[in-house]
């Protein structure tokens, strides 16, 4: 399996929050924190500038307190 793997990528759930927020007002796109965590790690990096990037986001199982953390700056 670590041949198919480049990189691991930690993020925090203040990251995945922020990746939540840009996802809902850039996209349209409604994720949970997990469902976030490709955006987030993307967003921390500088991997992928001029690159084609694929992330899969997934889930909009997110509650309303979730919701209103990640939107509290929007």
């Amino acid at each position: 399996m670590k041949s198919l793997v480049d990189e691991v990528v930690l993020v925090s759930e203040e990251q995945m929050l922020r990746a939540i927020e840009a996802l809902l007002l850039e996209e349209h796109v409604l994720a949970e924190p997990a469902g976030a965590a490709s955006t987030a790690a993307l967003l921390q990096s500088t991997a992928g500038c001029g690159e084609h990037v694929a992330l899969v986001v997934s889930g909009a199982n997110i509650s309303r307190e979730v919701l209103k953390q990640a939107l509290r700056n929007a």
